[in-house]
């Protein structure tokens, strides 16, 4: 009788331990790209990874928060080379941001808008 409920126990552990871990996945890769915000930002520097053959651009704030620029397919987003060419070392720029920032897991937000601050 023990053993079967530790057996049990167990089996409850692993399957909580399930849920917690596909909840961790859900919210890391859907609830975060949606969810898009108006900041302001600086920037500190620019680089552009497109000619290294990748397929997107770095922003560095005054902040010290990295950010991609990248075309984001799920929000209809294509124009990611015309927001980094009109950024400007220096300029301070309203940002749409979207996505989250999880820097033990490499990612960035991606902005997908700018506007100079007067």
């Amino acid at each position: 009788m023990k053993k079967r409920l530790k057996n049990l126990s167990g089996e409850i552990f692993v399957l909580l331990g399930t849920v917690i871990v596909a909840l961790a996945f859900y919210l890391v890769f859907t609830w975060g790209d949606r969810a898009v915000t108006m900041i302001e930002i600086t920037v500190v520097e620019k680089v552009d990874n497109s000619e290294a053959g990748k397929s997107d651009y770095r922003v560095t704030a005054d902040t010290g928060e990295e950010f991609v620029i990248q075309n984001a397919e799920s929000q209809g987003f294509y124009a990611a080379s015309k927001v980094f060419k009109m950024l400007e070392v220096g300029r301070t720029y309203q940002a749409l941001v979207t996505g989250r920032r999880i820097p033990i897991l490499g990612m960035k937000r991606n902005i997908i808008e700018a506007i100079p601050s007067p």
